[in-house]
């Protein structure tokens, strides 16, 4: 049986070490701020002394290591196949990353003139593990319970690999969800927002889901949208995609959106597809 390796590497300030304990807390072997160096002789002695069938999980650090080291390593990892090899690339807004170290205060692992010429920096050292990752993951927006749960959706262990999909509801007015594959607006439906009874509801509720269906266009999505879904997910599996993040968005996100969301959770899931919802923006008061 392969050696179950995974590398979370990206941007400092990204969420790496909120991502280890995600798997850690799963029962991978965390392993912290490795040097990319330093990781031959790890890979050797886990083979050579496997203390366990638990996968292992090594968080990497963004210095002493040039773009030919990089994909040299890389590719005689994945070579070997005592070496099941997954890497996870996190990044984040600039403008994310300097609140996060201005909260902390704690120095950014590059010395630079200042903290964007360190962000700037790292990016281009790790340009060449962003672009071989299995999975890039915009931690901008997301909460650490979301990206916790993306991990975990993720890492899921079946006996069968196949496409992990995300369906995710958004309001337009908290900004786009940055890692999303796919963004979807239903706000050309009508908006139940406007009708008194309806609005302290949200997409969950019957009397909502009701109302929307209500709508001519319904059609739209029922069909139209439904057949161009399931064309790109058979499209995305075909190109050996492991996870998938389709949003619908609306106004507030609390109707449409939720709704929406639901409702091809219902479908993809008596279709057998391992998804996962998450209503980024409805309040926990909406019915």
């Amino acid at each position: 049986m392969a050696l179950p390796l995974v590398v979370i590497t990206g941007l400092s300030g990204a969420g790496r070490t909120t991502a280890l304990k995600a798997l850690e807390d799963q029962g991978y072997q965390a392993i912290d701020n490795l040097p990319l160096l330093m990781m031959p002789a790890l890979v050797d002695h886990l083979l050579k002394n496997p203390a366990s069938s638990a996968p292992v999980v090594v968080g990497l650090r963004s210095i002493d290591f040039t773009a030919p080291q990089v994909e040299a390593l890389l590719k005689n990892l994945r070579a070997n196949p005592k070496i099941d090899l997954r890497i996870i690339y996190l990044e984040c807004s600039e403008e994310k990353i300097l609140h996060r170290y201005n909260e902390t205060r704690r120095p950014h692992p590059i010395e630079a003139q200042h903290l964007q010429a360190a962000i700037a920096l790292e990016k281009s050292q790790l340009a060449p593990l962003k672009k071989i990752a299995e999975m890039q993951l915009d931690t901008t927006d997301l909460t650490v319970r979301h990206l916790r749960k993306i991990l975990q959706h993720y890492f899921f262990e079946s006996e069968v690999q196949d496409l992990k999909i995300q369906l995710l509801s958004f309001s337009y007015k908290q900004d786009l969800p940055k890692f999303a594959d796919l963004v979807l607006d239903m706000r050309f439906l009508s908006n139940p927002f406007y009708d008194m009874e309806l609005r302290p509801l949200s997409g969950k509720h019957k009397k909502v889901q009701d109302y929307i269906k209500q709508d001519s266009r319904w059609m739209i999505v029922e069909h139209h949208f439904k057949e161009f879904l399931m064309g790109a997910i058979n499209g995305y599996k075909e190109q050996g995609r492991f996870y998938l993040t389709i949003a619908f968005g609306c106004t507030g996100g609390q109707h449409r959106s939720v709704f929406i969301t639901e409702f091809f959770h219902n479908i993809l899931k008596k279709l057998h597809y391992d998804c996962i919802v998450e209503h980024r923006d409805l309040r926990t008061d909406k019915l």
